[in-house]
């Protein structure tokens, strides 16, 4: 019989163990292996309420482990440290994080839970424990992470706001149809996110999706459901007009709507009057290797709008040498994008062009191109021309030529014999043999850039000191550009001159 009384004990003892387990049921633990020293039991509450859950939604913001902490007679045990932890799953986390609560007078305590993420959806369990006269009193309750929308219920109902979250791409811009391509999109996804009261994401919620205007793009998903995370989305297509549009949403069957940020439709296929040249130097010096000129192309489609990045473009050349060894051109950023022309053989010949040809192909076939024309030249070949660009060797001045103080003005060209200009900044200096003759240049000096490939327009002074009587003498014409020097020897004949 004492046997048999022994044996009843410890199943006692192992049952009463096993009471920790779940359901919010009290835990204990045995004094001296037979007698419980105390009971600490374990609810988790949500709400404002704070009414008992055994299920929360995967966004809640509110829940909370509580228990209540008594030793082996009933009453409430205060200041005693409790540690929660979760059993489960790892879906939840703890504040604080030091997942502990000290006990009030009524021997209760509580730590706020959450779930991890929206995403933390299943089964897991809250546990708490405390220690009474050196011995371990535990409690536990099972939970479980839901969706927000409870089974039964209309999800339609639940719902209470539509938020708009985000559209791609994140610059919310697309382009026109058919112009397409690496990098760009000729459509979007909007997505938006229905919550309940709490803010919590509602599941299966229909959404119905229109766009205002309503000719302004495709509307793909006129209607979609939202998903656990109460996340729904639509996209749209561009047409072939520039536009703004803007996505609204309305929860189907309810006065719930939001609508999206503004969505632009814009940048089109290149066309060709919208295919601009230009440099940052037309006239090269012949005479040095790597003289350059940076080739800018501007690409706008028929609305006046940058073509969209990476358009591909193509650089060729008759003469010297454009582009790089990696890529014979270039691709547009904003709708631009540059190219470098240097100097080198093959070079041109007195009065042939170089020609840069830039060409892209735009979607439908149609290849669009152009050409801008350098001029480059040797400083050998520069010389003095009088205004009507013939050559001039023998300047004569004649008394009509001079004014009062016995100056005289002569207009001309600096250019090379096949009337092309020279190098870009060319100094024109005079030097006269005859301390009689002084010679200077009054404008055009240096020669200037010229698009049109043309000499440039110079102005001479030439001043008489002292011709008591009409005599000759030489001009030494210097054309210097950069590192390269020519020289071209004029004779000068002048009248007597006495200044008034």
């Amino acid at each position: 019989m004492r046997f048999l009384q022994i044996v009843g004990a410890g199943v006692c003892a192992l049952l009463i163990t096993a009471c920790g387990g779940g359901g919010g049921n009290p835990g204990s633990s045995g004094g001296n292996g037979s007698q419980p020293v105390g009971t600490l039991s374990l609810q988790v509450v949500s709400g404002v309420a704070g009414t008992q859950t055994f299920s929360i939604t995967a966004s809640e913001k509110t829940a909370k482990a509580k228990i209540v902490l008594k030793d082996k007679g009933g009453a409430p045990v205060k200041n005693t440290i409790v540690t929660f932890s979760e059993t489960g799953g790892s879906l939840l986390k703890f504040s604080p994080d030091s997942k502990t609560a000290l006990t009030n007078t009524n021997g209760e305590a509580e730590i706020d839970i959450e779930p991890v993420s929206t995403t933390s959806i299943g089964a897991t369990s809250v546990s708490a424990t405390a220690q009474l006269s050196s011995e371990a009193v535990t409690g536990v309750q099972n939970l479980a992470v839901t969706s927000a929308v409870v089974i039964g219920v209309n999800p339609q109902l639940v719902a209470s706001a539509l938020n708009f979250i985000s559209v791609d791409p994140s610059d919310k811009s697309i382009v026109i149809a058919g112009s397409g391509g690496n990098g760009r999109s000729e459509s979007a996804i909007l997505r938006f996110r229905v919550v309940d009261k709490d803010g919590n994401p509602v599941k299966d919620v229909l959404v119905d999706f229109a766009a205002v205007p309503t000719t302004a793009v495709t509307l793909n998903v006129p209607s979609a459901k939202s998903n656990a995370d109460g996340i729904v989305a639509t996209s749209v297509s561009s047409k072939s007009t520039p536009t703004a549009v803007i996505i609204r949403a309305t929860v189907n069957s309810r006065d719930i709507a939001s609508q999206s940020d503004q969505l632009t439709v814009t940048t089109g296929v290149a066309v060709p009057r919208g295919f601009d040249l230009s440099a940052s130097k037309f006239n090269l010096n012949n005479d040095i290797s790597g003289d350059n000129s940076i080739i800018r192309i501007g690409i706008i489609d028929a609305n006046g709008n940058p073509v969209s990045d990476g358009v591909p473009v193509i650089a060729t050349v008759d003469f010297g040498r454009v582009g790089t060894s990696g890529r014979g051109g270039c691709t547009t950023v904003n709708g631009l994008c540059s190219v470098e022309y240097q100097v080198q053989n093959p070079r041109p010949a007195d009065g042939q062009a170089v020609n840069v040809t830039v060409s892209t192909q735009v979607g439908n076939g149609v290849q669009i191109s152009d050409t801008i024309r350098l001029s480059s030249t040797s400083i050998g070949n520069v010389d003095f021309y009088d205004a009507t660009g013939a050559a001039v060797s023998t300047i004569a001045l004649t008394a009509s030529d001079l004014d009062p103080k016995c100056k005289a003005t002569l207009r001309g060209q600096i250019g090379t014999p096949a009337g092309m200009p020279a190098p870009v900044g060319t100094n024109v200096e005079l030097k006269s043999s005859s301390d009689i003759v002084v010679s200077s240049v009054t404008s055009g000096n240096p020669t200037l850039d010229s698009r049109s490939l043309t000499r440039t327009p110079v102005t001479l002074q030439f001043e008489l000191k002292d011709a008591l009587v009409s005599g000759r003498a030489t001009i030494d014409f210097k054309f210097t550009a950069g590192t390269t020097v020519g020289s071209n020897v004029k004779t000068i004949t002048f009248p007597a001159c006495t200044p008034v």
